[in-house]
C-alpha cells in the first residue's frame, strides 16, 4: 500500500506496541469498530519488524468524519489485553528539522508506576497543556519500564510540566533542550574511555 498524495497522508494513522502474537489485520478492524464506531474501508498496512519487540501499522481512513473520531478514540487502546497506542500522521514529528523545533515541547518522565497506563498518564497531564504525543516504554512482555516521553503542542506546557513535578514528588520529568551543534565539533578529539580500574589514578 502507498500512500503518495498530500491528502491522503493527512488520514494516516501509525499504530504502535502492536503485540506480535496478537495482531493481524482483522483484530485491528475490531479494535476500531469496538473503540471508534468505524469499519476500516482499506487493510491496515503491518509492518512486521522482527528486530524489534513489537509490530506497527498504518491505517488510512479517507473519510474525514471518520477519521477524526478514529484519531479520538484510538489515541490507546487494546489487543489481546495488551497497552497499544494510535498517532495522527503529523509532519512536526518526522526527523529533520521539524523534529529538532519540536525538541523543546518535550519531556522525559520517570518514575511512572508499573501499573499506570497510558491513559492515566494522558489524564494527569493534560490538565496542564495539549498533548500532542504521549508514550510509556514498554518491556518486550508489554510491561510497563516505568519511564516515557511527552510531546507538548507547545514549549510552555512542557516547562510547566516539569515544574508540577518538581512539586508533587510523585514522578520526575525532565524537560529536552535542543543541542546547538557547535558544542559537538568541540568533542571531535574526544575519546571515550569505560571499565577503568578503581585504583588507576588521573595520571
Amino acid at each position: 500500500m502507498q500512500f503518495n498524495s498530500t491528502d491522503q497522508a493527512q488520514n494516516l494513522i501509525y499504530l504502535y506496541d502492536l503485540p506480535k502474537d496478537e495482531t493481524d489485520s482483522r483484530k485491528i478492524a475490531i479494535a476500531f469498530k469496538e473503540m471508534a464506531d468505524v469499519i476500516l474501508d482499506s487493510k491496515p498496512q503491518i509492518r512486521k519488524d522482527i528486530t524489534r519487540p513489537f509490530y506497527s501499522a498504518i491505517v488510512c481512513i479517507k473519510d474525514p468524519e471518520a477519521f477524526a473520531k478514529s484519531c479520538e478514540a484510538m489515541k490507546y487502546f487494546k489487543i489481546g489485553g495488551k497497552q497499544c497506542r494510535g498517532l495522527q500522521f503529523d509532519r512536526l514529528l518526522l526527523g529533520g528539522e521539524n523534529r529538532s523545533k519540536m525538541m523543546s515541547n518535550n519531556v522525559f518522565i520517570s518514575k511512572i508506576p508499573k501499573d499506570l497506563e497510558h491513559s492515566d498518564l494522558q489524564m494527569k497531564f493534560e490538565k496542564i497543556g495539549k498533548i500532542k504525543s504521549l508514550k510509556i516504554s514498554l518491556n518486550p512482555d508489554h510491561s510497563s519500564r516505568g519511564y516515557g516521553f511527552i510531546c507538548f503542542h507547545d514549549e510552555i506546557a512542557a516547562s510547566k510540566a516539569v515544574e508540577v513535578c518538581e512539586n508533587d514528588g510523585s514522578t520526575v520529568a525532565i524537560k529536552f533542550e535542543p543541542k546547538d551543534k557547535r558544542q559537538y565539533r568541540k568533542l571531535v578529539n574526544n575519546i571515550y574511555v569505560k571499565n577503568i580500574p578503581l585504583n588507576y589514578s588521573n595520571e
